[in-house]
């Protein structure tokens, strides 16, 4: 069977599977809620900015943090926002766990300096 082939029929399992499933049914019910999509969209910004400060270098500010962090507060007393950030974090931890289990034993890449040509050390 090609490789293909098989990623495909992943596709398919990871989208029957029931992490996935809950985080869609929950996805749906943020997305009909005008209030939960805005709130959560509004944390996600905010998180975003400071991730983004964090890479360039820049030092977030004790304002932004406090921001972020009253937010973080808002949103986790929404039973429906709590539950997504849950399912969406559950379906993260199947990829990253799939991601490891497809890619872990290739070899891609050079050795560094302190490896021989083989690959050990």
């Amino acid at each position: 069977m090609a490789v293909y082939d098989l990623a495909h029929r992943l596709a398919t399992k990871v989208k029957e599977s029931t992490e996935y499933q809950e985080y869609l049914q929950i996805r749906k019910s943020i997305l009909n809620n005008e209030k939960n999509r805005d709130m959560l969209l509004d944390f996600r910004k905010e998180q975003f900015k400071i991730q983004a400060k964090q890479i360039s270098g820049q030092e977030v500010s004790e304002e932004d943090k406090e921001k972020l962090n009253n937010l973080r507060q808002i949103i986790e007393l929404n039973p429906d926002i709590k539950k997504y950030l849950e399912t969406e974090y559950r379906v993260g931890v199947l990829l990253d766990d799939l991601q490891k289990i497809v890619f872990g034993e290739l070899e891609i890449g050079l050795p560094d300096a302190s490896e021989d040509k083989d690959g050990e050390e």
